[in-house]
């Protein structure tokens, strides 16, 4: 977790009242600085000038045009004032072994140099060894989720039925925590993304459905407060509704239609309320609505 976050004096005029106070309500540290001349232990700096970006502290670049982020090295990309509460809470142990991992991996998918493997591999080892450090768990089982595949890495898959009827959405109780999400889960290796929705609404819900609109692909770890050491990709559809009959299942234990102003108590890892807002706005403007990505 970093200490302090020093802004760009240029970016003053953009930091208003609501992003000053989210600051201050989420215990940030913030001051204006010119630019960063000598190295800054636990520092975020915030700039939206690409001649400012600094190797003296972690260098955080607001992209203010598309496809500035191509020529940005060393430094962490956002498009949103607000994504900084997230970085500046980010435990830095974790993101350093993240990408050990994804550099370790990637060498050892390519590499024909029997060198560079073995410096890949013991480069493997440290990351897991950070990871088990801070999670104080044995290096076997984190070396089974953290380090178990091959080839390069990229991150997992997730997908969430949007079930609408009446303005009405439908959500499950998962047993696991005795709250409530959008059904679905990850992504099957031999289903299309169209049959992994059909599966998991059913399995989840009993429901059968019609998948008719893919409503937005996230970045898990840019929209939970639980990250993903190697990253997820959410994948939210729109469902025409036809039928449901709850099943028993080991997931979820109950399943109810519920408006956007008498939410149960979500669960948050899984599906958040400003998700459930987006998948209202889609069922409300469905032929307009264009995909969301990050």
């Amino acid at each position: 977790m970093f200490k302090k976050l020093l802004i760009d004096i240029e970016l003053k005029d953009i930091i208003d009242n609501n992003i000053k106070n989210l600051y201050l309500e989420n215990n940030i540290n913030f001051d204006y600085i010119d630019r960063i001349d000598s190295p800054i232990k636990n520092t975020l700096y915030l700039t939206a000038n690409k001649d400012k970006i600094t190797s003296n502290c972690q260098s955080v670049f607001l992209i203010l045009n598309d496809y500035e982020f191509l020529d940005i090295k060393n430094s962490i990309c956002i498009k949103f004032l607000e994504d900084v509460i997230k970085i500046y809470k980010s435990d830095l142990l974790v993101s350093w072994a993240t990408e050990l991992q994804f550099l370790a991996q990637n060498t050892l998918a390519y590499s024909k140099n029997q060198f560079d493997i073995e410096r890949a591999e013991r480069i493997r080892e440290i990351a897991c060894e950070m990871i088990s450090y801070k999670y104080k768990l044995p290096i076997k089982k984190v070396k089974n989720f953290f380090a178990n595949e091959v080839g390069y890495q990229t991150p997992k898959i997730e997908n969430r039925a949007v079930i609408i009827k009446d303005y009405k959405i439908l959500l499950v109780k998962e047993k696991i925590d005795g709250k409530w999400a959008l059904p679905g889960g990850y992504q099957d290796v031999n289903k299309t993304l169209r049959e992994n929705i059909i599966k998991e609404s059913y399995e989840e819900a009993g429901s059968v459905v019609n998948p008719i609109k893919v409503i937005a692909l996230l970045n898990y770890n840019k929209h939970h407060e639980y990250s993903f050491p190697l990253g997820m990709m959410k994948i939210f559809v729109l469902c025409d509704y036809l039928s449901h009959n709850f099943l028993e299942n080991t997931e979820t234990e109950s399943v109810g239609f519920f408006s956007l102003n008498e939410l149960p108590e979500l669960s948050q890892n899984r599906t958040t309320k400003e998700q459930i807002e987006m998948c209202f706005e889609c069922y409300k403007n469905v032929d307009e609505w264009e995909v969301i990505f990050d």
